[in-house]
């Protein structure tokens, strides 16, 4: 099998032509194969930082520092990182650090805790593929996740799962539906790579995702359980994927919908908007859809309302 990975320039002088921000890319456009996010750091001219500020230290700057602060805040979590993530990986004891350099941008007092391998031979804010710091701005009363990544994850761990992944997952699923992923503000995809997140809370609360008749993202059985869930919704996004309905389009997804309420005149409007070849793939996508959707779920009424707009 070809490794995708040795076909990225790994030549300092070779050209790197300019790309748009990696935030709104992964916003927008997901996709699976993390080679292409790799190759697009690699060898195109953009910044490796995703997302922006959280809103309780946005809201401690005045409008025209926060562009600079923010570029500061990540250097200076980084250069702390790179001092200090080893330590904090070894989990021999649980660790509280002053990180004066965040807290000192914000006029604030930032501390950084750690967990250890406890009695029973595991940390508890451990997974299998990356760990979670606590990131606490205490006299503002903000908290946040910090979740960093293991450098010797198992092989399996290479698909699906670890930085590349999860960080454009949770991205682009909190873009798509905000209520039912937990908020993510920062990540970085250079040196000590890391994802800063809401902190939910480190007890499992035992809430379950909320249903949905067209989610857009899905995540597997094994790993949709409560221990990465808070409040219903995602604190962890691997191997969470588009579903069936997810992979449709804007204008595809806003069919489905039209059909699903039974609104005739509705679909009859989007299909007379039909113009060109582009837009007939689009809508013949979302119609196998509702068609595949009718027929396993055997929904005599959509199956009927199909028939009468002539769908079928």
């Amino acid at each position: 099998m070809v490794d995708a990975d040795r076909i990225l320039i790994d030549n300092g002088k070779a050209a790197r032509c300019k790309h748009r921000a990696l935030t709104g890319m992964l916003r927008y456009k997901w996709v699976r194969y993390i080679g292409r996010l790799k190759k697009t750091v690699y060898n195109c001219d953009v910044l490796p930082y995703l997302g922006a500020l959280p809103p309780e230290l946005r809201a401690q700057l005045p409008k025209n520092k926060i562009a600079s602060v923010t570029a500061q805040f990540r250097e200076n979590l980084e250069n702390f990182l790179i001092a200090n993530a080893f330590e904090i990986r070894e989990m021999n004891a649980d660790k509280v650090y002053d990180v004066s350099s965040v807290g000192d941008l914000f006029g604030t007092k930032c501390v950084l805790e750690s967990k250890g391998i406890n009695v029973y031979g595991f940390n508890p804010w451990s997974g299998s593929v990356g760990f979670v710091c606590k990131m606490s701005f205490p006299e503002i009363n903000a908290h946040y996740a910090l979740k960093l990544f293991y450098k010797d994850a198992p092989d399996w761990a290479l698909y699906d799962h670890g930085p590349w992944f999860e960080i454009a997952t949770a991205f682009a699923a909190n873009k798509a539906e905000p209520k039912d992923n937990n908020p993510v503000y920062m990540a970085s995809l250079i040196s000590e790579q890391y994802m800063l997140s809401k902190w939910a809370g480190d007890k499992e609360d035992k809430l379950e995702a909320r249903e949905q008749k067209n989610a857009v993202f899905e995540t597997r059985l094994k790993e949709n359980e409560s221990r990465n869930l808070r409040g219903g919704r995602r604190i962890d996004w691997g191997e969470t994927f588009l579903s069936a309905y997810g992979c449709l389009t804007y204008r595809g997804r806003k069919l489905v919908r039209q059909i699903m309420a039974y609104n005739e005149n509705a679909v009859k409007k989007s299909l007379a908007s039909i113009n060109g070849n582009f837009d007939k793939r689009e809508f013949d996508r979302a119609i196998d859809y509702i068609n595949a959707e009718a027929v396993y779920t055997d929904n005599k009424a959509l199956k009927q309302f199909l028939e009468q707009v002539n769908l079928r």
